[in-house]
């Protein structure tokens, strides 16, 4: 886990920083791979806890093999014929 500090950005530019989105940055946040908080109904991302962590791979998110869509990949084209 990510080591908290007292600086917190917007949820948009921590996905910014992190070259991700905004969905992959609250995953990380349920994962505890971020430190934030949740502020009137919007989530902060503790700034020092970016820095720290590694930005998210694609291999984080897509299975080897699959197209990530839940298919479950497998055909010659890698994914099901979408």
């Amino acid at each position: 886990m990510c080591e908290a500090g007292t600086n917190y950005v917007p949820i948009a530019e921590a996905a910014l920083l992190l070259e991700t989105t905004e969905m992959r940055v609250l995953m990380m946040l349920k994962k505890k791979e971020l430190e934030g908080k949740l502020e009137d109904e919007a989530w902060y991302v503790d700034r020092s806890s970016l820095k720290l962590c590694e930005k998210p791979k694609a291999s984080d998110i897509v299975k080897p093999g699959g197209c990530g869509g839940g298919c479950g990949g497998g055909s010659a084209n890698g994914c099901g014929g979408h």
